[in-house]
């Protein structure tokens, strides 16, 4: 079956703190649209935003007068860097199934998640044909088995032999860093964020805790009959505070 690799390259659009995305569109010769996406940062709405990304795939392929009869299976496939999906299998693929039946109503939507940290890489012999490609991806995999894998795979050695010339490839190797520095500059600015947005929530605690340890201690001396002044210099608060707790 032949691959028409399609257009779809994107550059990285750092000014607005988008992180890139790296996608892969091709059509197969029976008209079959695939969209490989990469994505490296964890988002929480990731299902939504994949199927949204399909049905925009989807409707793409008719123009207008064209019936609906002319579209044709499109399948996504998200290659993910994290952990998404709460099942301990690293594949798992959904279709549009028939609630009692499990029948499929229709093949044209798939879409597929593989979670590659999931992926537990043995024996590169013995690693089925799907399973080649996620290992060839997989982090976990190294120069040499990807290398081995190759060898009984002529797409996947195509591929090896694509990112040989891709990195002595100037232009294309300074986008892909440039799309690298965006990624993880997006990334420390979300650990950043979420360690200050934790520090500035504890001393807020703090401050909060210790105020209202503050007016307990004020009412307890109220209650025995103590002088203002004097409560607002054990407690630290204000005499306005106080005549408004005695209230």
């Amino acid at each position: 079956m032949d691959i028409n690799f399609l257009d779809k390259e994107r550059l990285p659009d750092i000014e607005d703190g988008k992180v890139p995305e790296l996608d892969i569109l091709a059509k197969l010769n029976d008209g079959t649209l695939i969209n490989v996406e990469i994505q490296v940062t964890k988002q929480e709405y990731f299902s939504k935003r994949s199927l949204y990304y399909w049905s925009r795939l989807y409707a793409y392929q008719l123009n207008k007068g064209q019936n609906y009869d002319e579209l044709k299976q499109t399948i996504t496939i998200n290659l993910l860097n994290f952990n998404y999906l709460p099942y301990e299998t690293c594949h798992n693929s959904y279709h549009v199934y028939n609630d009692k039946t499990q029948d499929i109503l229709i093949d044209d939507l798939e879409l597929h998640f593989i979670e590659l940290n999931k992926f537990k890489l043995n024996d590169v012999r013995k690693l089925r044909q799907a399973e080649n490609w996620i290992a060839y991806f997989s982090p976990k995999c190294t120069d040499e088995q990807r290398e081995a894998i190759a060898m009984n795979n002529p797409v996947i050695k195509e591929a090896l032999n694509y990112e040989m010339v891709f990195s002595q490839d100037e232009i294309k190797r300074r986008q892909y860093e440039i799309q690298e520095k965006a990624i993880r500059d997006y990334n420390s600015t979300i650990l950043y964020n979420r360690k200050e947005g934790l520090k500035e929530g504890l001393e807020k605690g703090l401050k909060e805790g210790a105020e209202n340890k503050a007016i307990e201690i004020a009412l307890k001396m109220l209650e025995n009959g103590s002088d203002v002044n004097f409560i607002a210099d054990v407690t630290g608060l204000s005499i306005e505070k106080i005549n408004e707790i005695k209230k």
